[in-house]
């Protein structure tokens, strides 16, 4: 059986012990979602041992903050568990080697200030707001992009005719974010950013 996010939630949530365990069981073990924890671990300066321990932890928290009500529902699973996944790895990168500075390795060239300060996510919640005020394909695009898939991965995933159709799609959404930040200074002075126009 297949479950879908809202029969997840309800499994983890309220479900007795065997059936939270396979509802579980049947979420991490889709080969692409280790994959992805893998891949994205190793291309970050990880190895195949480390990737496997990122990905256990971020199952465990994964099924504590379900349980405990602290998905607020605004992404898929899938994606909720990549980003716990992800800022796992760096927060562990983090701590072992403070000076280490991990960027999306599909960043093309010098990326504006406002994305660089925005996508690092420490301020995810301010990031998050803005997001929200996008229309739902950017969301989405846009959730996909921090979570540093590659453009070949998100043509695939929201159905672009090629990679660099994805691309150019990103690049509309994030100027479309840049001016939500212009319509909020608030914003803005809250991320403590400044944009070259200033």
């Amino acid at each position: 059986m297949k479950y879908s996010d809202e029969q997840l939630i309800e499994a983890i949530r309220n479900g007795d012990p065997r059936q939270r365990d396979w509802a579980l069981y049947q979420f991490c073990n889709e080969d692409s979602l280790r994959g992805w924890v893998l891949r994205y671990v190793e291309d970050h300066g990880g190895n195949t041992e480390d990737g496997e321990d990122v990905f256990q932890e971020a199952a465990v928290i994964f099924d504590r903050n379900i349980r405990q009500g602290r998905f607020d529902g605004k992404s898929a699973l899938r994606t909720y568990f990549l980003a716990i996944a992800k800022w796992h790895w760096v927060t562990y990168r983090r701590k072992k080697d403070p000076v280490s500075e991990l960027k999306p390795a599909h960043y093309d060239g010098e990326v504006e200030s406002v994305d660089a300060q925005v996508f690092e996510g420490e301020k995810r919640e301010i990031l998050e707001k803005a997001i929200a005020e996008l229309d739902t394909r950017c969301q989405e695009l846009l959730q996909y992009y921090k979570l540093d898939y590659s453009m070949k991965e998100i043509k695939e995933l929201l159905g672009f005719s090629s990679p660099e159709m994805a691309k150019k799609q990103a690049y509309r959404c994030r100027e479309r974010l840049k001016e939500v930040f212009d319509r909020n200074p608030h914003l803005l002075k809250a991320l403590n950013i400044r944009t070259k126009n200033e």
